[in-house]
């Protein structure tokens, strides 16, 4: 039974060993593959407006702030 549970652990970490050697990924490539996987593509649209409000904010506290509001 013992080897039989070293054979386990070495094969766990191997496993661990060849994800963590894998090729990394940014952020923004692994938040879509979560969104695909789990089917939530609802939130694409609430992080599309607060993406726009941030760059309006940043945008807002910088010398553009006065053609901002030319736009709107």
């Amino acid at each position: 039974m013992n080897e039989n549970q070293d054979k386990q652990s070495k094969d766990h970490e191997d496993e661990f060993l060849q994800a963590a050697g894998g090729e990394d990924r940014g952020i923004v490539s692994e938040f879509v593959q979560f969104m695909s996987e789990n089917k939530v593509w609802w939130l694409t649209p609430i992080l599309i407006v607060f993406g726009l409000l941030g760059i309006l904010l940043v945008l807002g506290a910088t010398g553009v702030a006065p053609f901002i509001y030319a736009l709107m």
